[in-house]
């Protein structure tokens, strides 16, 4: 049976929504990047509907735990 996956987070770019992936992934949460910028051909695109975060609905209040400590420890 498959899980069910939830949003976590929109980013603004890729980078930020890799870079958080990979920091879940690192705890053992795995994650999957949607993003609707024609394969990182037009990465302008999540300008306008940002790159999205998804992780397994069993998994999301451990993962948006992480990423809501992580935040607060970066810079403004």
């Amino acid at each position: 049976m498959a899980d069910s996956m939830k949003l976590l987070k929109t980013f603004n770019s890729r980078i930020d929504a890799e870079l958080a992936k990979s920091f879940l992934e690192s705890s053992g949460i795995k994650s999957i990047v949607m993003a609707d910028d024609v394969g990182e051909m037009y990465p302008a695109a999540s300008v306008y509907w940002g790159v999205k975060l998804f992780v397994n609905d069993k998994d999301f209040e451990i993962a948006n735990d992480l990423i809501e400590e992580s935040s607060e420890d970066m810079p403004q």
